[in-house]
């Protein structure tokens, strides 16, 4: 079953690996990255598996929260990433 999920994290070292920690959030289903470190995700793994996975590539002192959401959303973003919210994330 495919739920929504919120996924933030702060890398706190200088040289991060942005670029890989993006390759595995793209690889959990359906995402947006609405800022730097902020995407919604609509995926069948549960937060200890993305977790799990994460966790390959984040150092001791790098923080990460993921949190199952619900249709019940307001907030600031451009017109495009609205629609694929509407579409892909809470689709109806």
């Amino acid at each position: 079953m495919f739920k929504s999920f919120m996924i933030s994290y702060d890398l706190n070292d200088p040289g991060q690996k942005y670029d890989k920690v993006f390759e595995i959030i793209k690889e959990f289903g359906t995402y947006i990255k609405l800022q730097k470190s902020f995407w919604l995700v609509k995926t069948s793994l549960s937060p200890n598996q993305m977790t799990d996975k994460l966790n390959t590539v984040l150092d001791n002192n790098d923080s990460l929260f993921i949190c199952e959401i619900i249709k019940n959303y307001q907030g600031r973003a451009t017109e495009e990433d609205w629609e694929f919210i509407r579409k892909h994330i809470f689709p109806q």
